[in-house]
């Protein structure tokens, strides 16, 4: 019934590895400088919440480029991308990504909802048109959000989430963003297993990657 001593050691070292990797990557995340702040977008998104939320996303993208030129993706690369996880289905339209944050519009035409998913990531909502339902781990009541409201997801807290049709939200991430992608396209691969919004979603997060590297290297050659 003993175990032997070499299986026992690999399992040892490697959990040691995983330890001083997440280490690591959590003083990464915690010291690195970033471009974006959640205080910034959600007074954005708030100063235009109540419009129709195309025209609202329109000024907003425009905003953004105007103070974070070269951080996000042109008019060619915009793209709005089905999200399917937790049960539920929205649709996205990508503004920046790279490996720390993320801006993205969000949104439903129909009603939907289910599980809001737990992440290495801190993740804010600022509703736009529409309403969103939350009902947090550990409580008996949910909460209803309305345009202008902003809702802060932290890191490794899981909720039940709703939204009515016609609700649309400017979002911000900031932690390990990879590792946000095995549940966002979980209900993808394995249950819708639309095999295109897969490669539209893995496309244009590529090219945010690409562009967080042409400014990176922008900075370097000044």
């Amino acid at each position: 019934g003993r175990v032997p001593a070499a299986p026992a050691l690999r399992a040892g070292l490697a959990l040691g590895v995983l330890a001083l990797v997440l280490q690591g990557l959590r003083g990464w995340l915690t010291s690195k400088r970033y471009e974006f702040t959640p205080a910034e977008i959600a007074q954005l998104a708030r100063h235009h919440a109540g419009l129709d939320h195309e025209l609202a996303f329109s000024k907003i993208i425009v905003e953004l480029r105007k103070k974070h030129p070269g951080h996000i993706l042109p008019d060619e690369d915009l793209q709005w991308v089905f999200v399917n996880a937790g049960r539920w289905m929205g649709s996205m339209c990508l503004l920046h990504a790279s490996l720390t944050e993320y801006v993205l519009l969000f949104g439903t035409a129909v009603d939907t909802g289910g599980h809001s998913g737990r992440y290495w990531a801190d993740i804010s909502n600022t509703v736009i048109s529409g309403t969103f339902q939350q009902w947090k781990e550990g409580t008996t009541r949910s909460e209803i959000y309305y345009p202008g409201d902003t809702i802060v997801h932290q890191a490794g807290e899981a909720t039940s989430v709703q939204w009515s049709a016609g609700t649309w939200m400017v979002e911000y991430g900031r932690g390990f963003i990879p590792s946000m992608l095995a549940f966002a396209l979980a209900d993808t691969l394995f249950s819708a297993q639309d095999f295109v919004t897969l490669f539209y979603t893995l496309r244009v997060y590529a090219k945010s990657l690409l562009l967080e590297a042409n400014a990176f290297f922008s900075t370097l050659g000044c």
